[in-house]
């Protein structure tokens, strides 16, 4: 069920609707029902891998305070349920390349991969490492352990959850609130917004060109790199907020996933702002736990290379996952060290340090460049696509799938879209919608209206057209 479509608004609206007519008791059990009805209109297959996970978790979490042999206990659960998703996502990678080394002749392995697999194990994991150390007392109920695993707002693409933060949300009967309501709508509605009008056109140039590598050449190759960041960021955050706003609208609060990450100054400080609950993620289950920065300053660069290669495995299995992987890490290990240099050579010139805005626009074609490499269908790909831009002519960019209507779209759109961040970056993180929410009745209203026919107008949908998969659901 797609959150773009007419059929996830009326399942939205239902649940909504039921959820408030329940006596309270009721309402936790209902929330249940509903994510797993939603969760079985993608595939019933899905569903033995999400209670497998369950399951498992579920049981070690219970077994673990009185177990003799905790350590073992714990590595065993996450190895079957870690090593469940690896093997379903890098088995057929493995398999084909294996093949294609030795020479040999091969049919391609097709293996299922369920839906929100990378997201809830993940969960699953976190849930029985707090429990092995101490930090959350087991769960008793099957069923409120079920549901923080399979809340439909997060079991599409995250966030990734805690137990200790989503838990309790969940097991609590929320009241009716008209402020809930309203904030959870705007916020969908700001869903909407990124993903038709923004995502999906910059999908229409950027699919082009890189459906063809090394056939484009000049600016046709940075400019489709350019628009992948923005085109990723938009579809990624702005699924989250359609789906942090239904939460929202249930009285259950997420977690933010992104922090206006196009301010960072450096790449260290834009994966702070970017996929936020993935990077917490690696940090207190891997990057922690194997000495962080505890070890001395080349430990430090190992441990950051080793959950930046990790992020690129949990990406997908391609090289080119890996070497993106591998290259997010890079900048941030060489930006640490030459750091003295860099700030001693702005002395020099009678700064403390780089311009801000030098330092954004350096952070951004960083991460532009290795986003080039994550969007290739694959390594060699990406080298041709690099080596055709600096080799060849620049095409005429009305010819790349959008026309010039659509570029100034596109660039409106961006360019409110910086606002709208750079305002909520002066306010200090509070949330515009907060803002608005003081202006005069007509007024804020009449910004919502408008909103709203923004997306009705410049989305792209209709007859012809169909919204392109949220990009993090194929992850």
């Amino acid at each position: 069920m797609d959150p773009v479509s007419g059929s996830f608004l009326l399942f939205t609206a239902a649940v909504v609707l039921i959820y408030y007519a329940l006596p309270r008791r009721a309402r936790p059990p209902w929330l249940l029902i509903a994510s797993l009805f939603f969760y079985l209109c993608s595939d019933l297959r899905y569903l033995f891998f999400l209670l497998f996970s369950a399951a498992t978790t579920f049981l070690t979490g219970r077994a673990l305070p009185a177990s003799k042999r905790k350590k073992g206990l714990l590595a065993l659960t996450l190895t079957l349920n870690l090593g469940l998703m690896a093997v379903l996502k890098l088995l057929p990678y493995s398999w084909d390349l294996a093949g294609r080394l030795l020479g040999l002749e091969h049919r391609t392995l097709h293996l299922i991969y369920p839906l929100g697999i990378s997201f809830y194990t993940l969960s699953a994991a976190s849930y029985v490492i707090d429990v092995y150390r101490g930090k959350l007392a087991p769960e008793r109920r099957f069923w409120r352990y079920g549901l923080f695993l399979c809340y439909f707002p997060i079991i599409i693409q995250g966030p990734i959850s805690r137990y200790g933060q989503l838990a309790p949300q969940l097991a609590e009967p929320h009241a009716l609130s008209y402020k809930n309501l309203c904030f959870g709508a705007q916020l969908m509605l700001w869903g909407f917004f990124k993903k038709l009008v923004i995502a999906d056109r910059a999908a229409l140039l950027v699919d082009l060109v890189y459906a063809s590598p090394g056939e484009y050449g000049g600016l046709a190759v940075p400019l489709a790199a350019a628009l992948y960041v923005f085109q990723i960021y938009a579809d990624f955050s702005g699924c989250v907020d359609i789906l942090r706003g239904v939460s929202g609208m249930l009285g259950v609060e997420l977690i933010e996933n992104f922090r206006r990450p196009f301010f960072s100054t450096s790449i260290a400080e834009l994966w702070r702002r970017w996929h936020i609950s993935l990077g917490a993620w690696l940090r207190d289950y891997l990057y922690i736990p194997l000495g962080g920065s505890r070890k001395g300053r080349r430990r430090r660069n190992l441990n950051l290379l080793i959950v930046f290669f990790v992020s690129g495995l949990w990406h997908g299995a391609g090289v080119n996952f890996f070497f993106w992987g591998m290259l997010n890490g890079l900048y941030q290990v060489v930006g640490e060290r030459t750091l003295p240099a860099r700030d001693r050579f702005w002395q020099s010139l009678g700064r403390k340090e780089a311009p801000r805005k030098l330092r954004q626009l350096g952070c951004f074609a960083f991460f532009t460049f290795a986003a080039h490499f994550f969007r290739a269908p694959g390594l060699p790909a990406a080298l041709r696509m690099l080596s055709a831009s600096l080799r060849g002519l620049s095409p005429d960019l009305l010819q790349l799938g959008l026309d010039g209507a659509d570029f100034a779209v596109l660039g409106l759109s961006l360019l409110f879209l910086l606002l709208v961040s750079f305002w909520q970056e002066r306010l200090g993180g509070t949330p515009v919608r907060e803002r608005l929410a003081a202006l005069p009745l007509p007024l804020r209203w009449g910004v919502w209206l408008l909103g709203l026919l923004a997306v009705l107008v410049f989305g792209i949908y209709g007859p012809g057209y169909s919204s392109s998969q949220f990009i993090y659901m194929g992850f």
